[in-house]
């Protein structure tokens, strides 16, 4: 068997009424791309230089995709348990956090958080102005900022830098396919202006473990009412 899970990326997700459309890269151009869509193989495509696409009717964001280039010759021939069978590095959402910072944030300020230049998430650092004024305002240079709801004054001593009593900040992605991603954050003034970026590229290789133990726990045949209980993924908990 001949047959590559590496050199291949997907550089487009796009969604449409009742289904999907992937636009993908590979290395390996003298091979077809095979697309399966959870553990089924859907279909396959010759590369043109290097870029492929598939269009996946009745395909939704949650379905475990799997992308694999095999030899001309094996274009129809079902290799998921062979590829796929074995676990996969589990890392399928992204997450930011605000740093740790002495100098606090200004009241005004508000967080962004770029995906492949694409804005995705604004958040205000003082909700309101919220708890901008508290312990320690205007000392030296504004030292000591307490955001609502901070963890208060020198929670995070020994981590980051000492003093950090500005809101903690964080985002997490939506489950995203396998493929290499672009994050970036920045800061923006109350009159719009943004600090510059911080950028670094994520590299996701796997999907999230599924959840497992799904028992039924009950059932009222007056009412038909059915429970069930199970054990989520321990990657997206």
């Amino acid at each position: 068997m001949s047959c590559y899970t590496d050199g291949i990326t997907i550089a487009d997700d796009r969604v449409f009424h009742g289904g999907r459309t992937l636009s993908v890269r590979t290395t390996h151009r003298d091979k077809v791309v095979q697309c399966y869509v959870s553990g089924a193989l859907t279909a396959w495509t010759v590369p043109i230089q290097g870029s492929a696409e598939f269009t996946l009717t009745e395909s939704l964001d949650t379905d475990l995709l799997g992308l694999l280039a095999v030899d001309p010759a094996d274009a129809e021939t079902d290799y998921w348990d062979q590829a796929f069978g074995a676990d996969q590095p589990q890392a399928n959402r992204i997450r930011v956090q605000t740093p740790q910072l002495s100098l606090a944030y200004m009241p005004a300020n508000v967080w962004r958080v770029y995906l492949d230049e694409r804005l995705m998430h604004t958040q205000p650092f003082f909700p309101g102005g919220r708890g901008s004024g508290g312990y320690g305002q205007g000392y030296g240079d504004s030292y000591g900022f307490d955001a609502s709801g901070a963890r208060g004054y020198g929670s995070n001593f020994g981590r980051g830098e000492y003093g950090f009593d500005c809101d903690m900040l964080a985002w997490t992605s939506d489950s995203m396919p396998p493929g290499v991603y672009s994050i970036a954050v920045a800061v923006a003034s109350a009159s719009g202006n943004e600090s510059p970026q911080w950028s670094d590229e994520v590299t996701l290789t796997g999907y999230a473990r599924p959840a497992s133990g799904l028992t039924i726990d009950s059932y009222d045949p007056a009412d038909g009412v059915l429970e069930f209980s199970f054990t989520e993924s321990e990657d997206i908990n």
